[in-house]
C-alpha cells in the first residue's frame, strides 16, 4: 500500500519535471522553520556537540519535555520517564515490541494512521479495528465487545489524523473504565497534532492514569520540525530501561545537535508566538475549505489541519486521476482504514493560493 511519503514524493518528481503540480496530499506545515531554531543547531555543531547522544535523549531536552508536560497535563512528570525518538513513529513500535507477544491483541479505531496496523503486521500481532462515529466518539458497545482477556493494548489519535475530530468526554470515560476492568491493559494516546486545536478543548488520557498510559509527541507538526526528526514518548518507569536499551540498539538516537533545537522549540517565546501565528493562518485555510467543501463534508475540523471528505468514486483511483490528470496530489481514505475506500484526505498544510487552486482543480475531476 502506498504512503502519504510516497505520494507526494511522486508529485515533487513530475514537478522537477515541470509539471504545474499542488500537494495537498502530505500533512507537512508549510513553514519554515523558526530561525531560533536554526541558529540553535548550527550554534551546537560549531560548538562541537555533535556526539553520540544519551540514548535515552539528552538530559537538559528531557528536562525541558517534563517542565511542558508537567504544566500542559497538571501532574508531575519526571525527566526518567521520556524517551526522546528520532520523529514519533519509534513510539509506536517500541511500545507494540514491547508490551504485545503472539498471543495478545491491539485494538486501533479507524480512520487509524497507517503505521499502527503497519507494525502489528511486521511483528505479527493480531489487531481488531473499530470505526469511529464521525465526531471521533467510540461506539460504546462494539469497543466493550472487543475487549477481552488477550487484549493488550489500544492506539488512540487525539486530535484524529485524518478526520479531526478531539477527544471527548465519553470517550475519556470508556477508555478509563477500559484500563479499570483489564489489569494488563494499555493505551497508547498519539496527541502529535495537540497543539493544533481550533475549538474546544484537547483533553489527554495521559494525565488520568499515567501508570497504564503511554503518550506519544512530535515537534514535527507543531514546530514545522517534519524533516529533523524529534519526537517523545513518556512511558511508564518501569519500561523505560528497555527502551532506552532498545533506542540505543536501533537508533544510538535523534542527532545531537537537533535535541538542542528541541529545548529551544518548547521554551523560547519567539518561537511560540510562531507556532500561534501558524495556528492562526491554519484556521483561516480550515475555514475557507469549509465555504468550498460545505457540500461534502458536515462540519470543521476541529484539530490538526486535513478534511476528511466521502466521494462518489473509488478513493485510490480517484487520486491516481487527480495526479495524472490535474496535477493534484492528494491522499487515497484506504490509507486510514478499509471503510474509507471512497474517501480522500485533504491538507490544507499549504499556501492560501495552493489551496484555491488545488480546490478548483479537486472540483473540476468530480
Amino acid at each position: 500500500m502506498i504512503t502519504a511519503v510516497e505520494i507526494e514524493a511522486k508529485a515533487k518528481e513530475l514537478k522537477q519535471k515541470g509539471y504545474p503540480v499542488i500537494s495537498l496530499a502530505i500533512g507537512e506545515p508549510d513553514f519554515p522553520v523558526h530561525e531560533s531554531i536554526k541558529d540553535t543547531i548550527y550554534k551546537a555543531v560549531l560548538d562541537n556537540k555533535t556526539y553520540y547522544p544519551n540514548p535515552q535523549g539528552i538530559l537538559e531536552l528531557r528536562e525541558a519535555v517534563a517542565e511542558y508536560e508537567t504544566k500542559r497535563k497538571g501532574i508531575h512528570i519526571s525527566p526518567d520517564e521520556i524517551l526522546i525518538t528520532a520523529g514519533g513513529k519509534p513510539v509506536i513500535f517500541y511500545s507494540i515490541f514491547s508490551l504485545c507477544n503472539k498471543d495478545d491483541e491491539v485494538i486501533l479505531l479507524e480512520p487509524y494512521y497507517l503505521v499502527y496496523p503497519y507494525w502489528c503486521k511486521v511483528l505479527n500481532i493480531k489487531y481488531k479495528v473499530i470505526k469511529l462515529e464521525e465526531n471521533g466518539t467510540i461506539p460504546k458497545d462494539e469497543f466493550l465487545k472487543a475487549l477481552n482477556s488477550k487484549t493488550r493494548l489500544i492506539i488512540i489519535n487525539y486530535p484524529n489524523n485524518p478526520q479531526g475530530s478531539l477527544m471527548n468526554k465519553e470517550n475519556l470515560d470508556l477508555l478509563l473504565e477500559a484500563l479499570e476492568k483489564f489489569s494488563r491493559l494499555y493505551i497508547l494516546s498519539d496527541e502529535v497534532y495537540s497543539e493544533l486545536v481550533y475549538e474546544g478543548e484537547h483533553i489527554s488520557i495521559f494525565k488520568y492514569n499515567k501508570e497504564r498510559v503511554i503518550l506519544l509527541e512530535s515537534f514535527s507538526k507543531t514546530y514545522s520540525m517534519t524533516g529533523l526528526r524529534l519526537g517523545y514518548g513518556i512511558f511508564p518507569i518501569d519500561m523505560i530501561k528497555n527502551l532506552k536499551t532498545m533506542n540505543s540498539n536501533l537508533i544510538t538516537g535523534p542527532s545531537t545537535p537537533i535535541q538542542y533545537a528541541g529545548i529551544v522549540a518548547l521554551k523560547d517565546e519567539n518561537v511560540k508566538n510562531y507556532v500561534k501565528t501558524m495556528l492562526e493562518e491554519f484556521r483561516k485555510r480550515r475555514d475557507f475549505l469549509y465555504e468550498e467543501l460545505k457540500t461534502f463534508v458536515k462540519f470543521k475540523p476541529q484539530g490538526a489541519f486535513y478534511y476528511f471528505i466521502k466521494i462518489p468514486y473509488d478513493g485510490l483511483e480517484f487520486c491516481n486521476r487527480a495526479l495524472n490528470e490535474k496535477y493534484l496530489a492528494i491522499t487515497p481514505g484506504i490509507l486510514f482504514g478499509d471503510s474509507f475506500k471512497n474517501y480522500v484526505r485533504i491538507s490544507f498544510a499549504n499556501s492560501m493560493e495552493n489551496l484555491k487552486e488545488g480546490i478548483r482543480r479537486f472540483k473540476e475531476l468530480l
